[in-house]
Parts: C-alpha cells; structure tokens; sequence
C-alpha cells in the first residue's frame, strides 16, 4: 500500500489550514503524466495549468494546489501563488529529510552522472533523485517536494540557464555534499562570458551545510571560497585516475588520499574517466565504502541519448542526440573518430545560445569534424562553417532523406548523432534512424 505522501510533511500543515484531509501519493505539475493520488499544482510559468485542472482531475487527482477559482469536486488547497506553494512544499521536505543530501550540477554530463549515483547508492540504501531534466526552479521544488521522508540517499541536479538560478535553488536544497562536474560554454550566450558562468556554476556550493563538502575539479578549486573541497581531474587533486584501454571499457586505477581501487568502466573516453572521478570524490565525501561501491562502476547504465551504442546488422549508430554545447561535442567529435569503421557518418546538430560567439563555436566543430567521411549538418548555427569533410546541410531534420541514407548503409558504417534538444532528440530523429535501418537491413537480408 502506498504511503499517503502529505503525512508528517508540509502538506500535512497546509491541509489543516484549508479544513480538510484527504490521502495524497505524489505531486504532479503535468496534467498528461499525472498518476491517481497525486496532488495536482497549477503553474502558471509556461503555461497557466489552471486551464488543466479539469484534465488532472479527470486522471486521477486527488486534490489541487491552485492560486484562482477553479471548479472541481476534489480539495483544493488556495495559496497566493502556486509556484511559492512548490517552493514551500520544497522547503518543507527537505526539512523532514533525514539522509544525505547531494546537489550537483554542470555544463555536460550531469545527468548522467545523477544515473550512476542512483545505481551506486542503491546497493547501499534507499536513493530519491530528481527525474528527467527537473533541474530548474520548478522541477528542484518539485524533486524535493516528492522525496520519500525515509529514503538514506538524495540526488538532486540543479541547472541554470541564466545568472543568479543556482545560488536559490542550492539554498533549498541544503545538500551535504555540492558538485561541480565541469564548466563548458552552454548558455554562455545568456552571461558575460566564461568566468560569469564559472561563477555561477560555482555558487552549486552556497547551500551547503556546515561540514559540508564541495567535489569540484582541481583547476577550480582556488576559485571557490569554500574550504572543504574534495578536487578531481589532474594530478595534485585529492582523486587521481589512472587508465587503460580494455575491448569493453576502461581499466582504472583511482587514487584517494594515497589509496588505491582498481574498478572498470564501461565506457571510452576521457569525460566518462572524468565524471567517474568526480563520483568516486563524491562518494567519499558522503563516507560511502569505497571497496564496496567501486566494484558497481563495471555496470553502470547510461541514460538515453547520452552516447548510447546500437548495433544493427553490423552498423554502429552512437546515439549522443540529447543535447550539446562546444564541450560535449567536441568530445563526442574526437572520441568518434578515434572509432574503428568502414565510414564514418557525422549528424551535428546546431547547438543553441552560444550568443555573438556562436559562429566561432559551430566552426570550431566543424574542425573537429576533419576525420569523418561525411557530415550532414543542421539549423542556422551550421548553415556558414566550413568543413574539411564531405557535408551536407539541411535546415532541419525533416529535410533530410532518411529512408535514401538507410537503404545505403553498409555493415562496418558508424553514425554519430550529435546535437541541441530541439534538433534530433525532440525529432526522435535516432528512433526512425533506428526503424529505417532494421527495415532496409532485414530487406536486404531476404532479398540474399
């Protein structure tokens, strides 16, 4: 039976308020993936979700959060402003929360890195994370706002857009242990330039409890007012990684404070060692046994569309679509090409609030691009680089003869697909990538 969620929590206070008490199993602010028992909360920051509360009670809500009159038969919990009741809600959980808090964040990977905390932290106590990309003033409340009171471990990402988000958000979080995984030109159009989004990704550890702990890499340390830092990524850091190439993975050895732990890693390339060494860092910072993590690093998952391999008839697609900037395509860009393959085929995206640098940015990758045997390129961001490579460019995704590229594909092909959310992930580009290839290859298959 499912543990009426309001009980003991901020929700709890709010009820007796509003005269009524009802069973509440979770919290919703999307009416089309809201679940029965849910407490539905109104935003009104893209959309005005008053305008969906018939729909939310239709699926199942068993209450609403609203800040203007609403016709329903379920409870409704009136406040000022539905975002400050998240906030609230927010604020009231993590005062419950009794385990061990982690706020992280960072301009590539952090996500990633969320999904293999998850899947250490679960063979040592129960975890609460943050789902998707709930990483913004509405999804951290929400996060926290759904944390079970019991859990031991939680995982919160944090992400910024804009100056001044990470600071408030790291407050509400109050975590334990604050990570910053990297610094890459992502949204720099929207700051002054590197050192602003530097700084703003720093200020990941103004929340942090006394006695808390900043994981950070070694290069930033002296940037950070905050004395208890843990660094990572280069030699004289606290963790230090040495490695070599293994057919399925990397071999590692992982130096803390002058003791060793061999692990695997089932993954290649430089930013995968990276983050894995900002995950041991963490692990340590929240008193995890490191003998008994580190044997989990050799099946850690990787969330869709974050470098995942599919293998069809031979053909290699890298499904790396989610999102990019400069750094993360750039490394997908050199990690491909270190591949083995017959051809090389290279699907780069435009890449999205670069600002008046944008231009250099796109070209930069189109250099990085100079070992592939064919780039097809998409969106205004690439429409004037020049490429070495063979390239075509389409103005979107629907532009291009999918169906004509998959019939002529040959076993020993690999595909790299590479780009901002809207371009391909947002298309589900990969998926017909995917569907076409398995249709031409199985045809090719009863027609031998």
């Amino acid at each position: 039976m499912t543990t009426p969620l309001w009980r003991g929590s901020a929700l709890a206070t709010l009820f007796k308020q509003n005269d009524f008490s009802t069973d509440i199993t979770g919290i919703s602010i999307d009416s089309r993936t809201l679940q029965p028992g849910d407490l539905f909360i109104a935003l009104s920051d893209i959309r005005d979700g008053h305008d969906f509360v018939k729909q939310a009670v239709e699926a199942g809500a068993a209450a609403v959060m609203v800040h203007r009159d609403v016709e329903v038969e379920v409870p409704q919990l009136r406040v000022q402003d539905t975002l400050d009741g998240l906030w609230q809600l927010g604020r009231g959980a993590r005062k419950r929360f009794k385990g061990k808090v982690v706020a992280l964040t960072g301009s590539s990977g952090k996500t990633t890195l969320r999904h293999w905390f998850e899947h250490i932290l679960a063979g040592i106590g129960p975890c609460h994370a943050s789902v998707g990309s709930l990483n913004n003033h509405w999804g951290v409340p929400l996060s926290l706002a759904r944390m079970p009171q019991h859990a031991e471990f939680a995982i919160l990402e944090v992400g910024t857009n804009h100056p001044g988000e990470i600071t408030p958000l790291s407050h509400l979080v109050a975590p334990h242990v604050s990570i910053l995984l990297n610094v890459l030109p992502a949204h720099i159009g929207n700051f002054s330039g590197i050192d602003a989004l530097t700084k703003e990704k720093l200020s990941i550890a103004d929340g942090l409890n006394d006695g808390g702990k900043f994981v950070v890499p070694f290069h930033l340390k002296d940037q950070t007012p905050w004395s208890d830092c843990l660094t990572f990524g280069a030699d004289g850091a606290n963790v230090t990684t040495e490695t070599w190439a293994a057919n399925s993975g990397t071999q590692l050895k992982v130096s803390l404070n002058d003791q060793d732990y061999d692990g695997f890693l089932p993954f290649h390339g430089s930013e995968r060692v990276e983050s894995a060494s900002a995950l041991v860092a963490a692990l340590a910072a929240l008193d995890v046994d490191l003998s008994r993590a580190l044997p989990r690093l050799s099946d850690l998952p990787l969330p869709a569309g974050r470098g995942n391999l599919h293998l069809i008839k031979g053909v290699v697609i890298v499904d790396d679509s989610y999102n990019a900037n400069p750094g993360s395509m750039g490394m997908s860009l050199r990690s491909f090409s270190r591949q083995q393959a017959k051809r090389k085929f290279a699907f780069l995206g435009e890449m999205l609030e670069l600002g008046d640098d944008a231009g250099r940015y796109h070209q930069e990758m189109a250099d990085e691009a100079s070992g592939i045997d064919q780039v097809f390129s998409f969106g205004d961001g690439f429409s004037a680089s020049s490429f070495v490579s063979p390239r075509e460019h389409f103005a979107a995704v629907e532009d291009f003869p999918i169906e004509h590229f998959a019939a002529g594909l040959q076993e020993g092909d690999a595909i790299l697909i590479k780009g901002s959310n809207k371009v391909f992930w947002l298309k589900d580009f990969v998926g017909r990538l995917i569907s076409e290839t398995e249709r031409h290859s199985s045809s090719s298959s009863e027609s031998t």
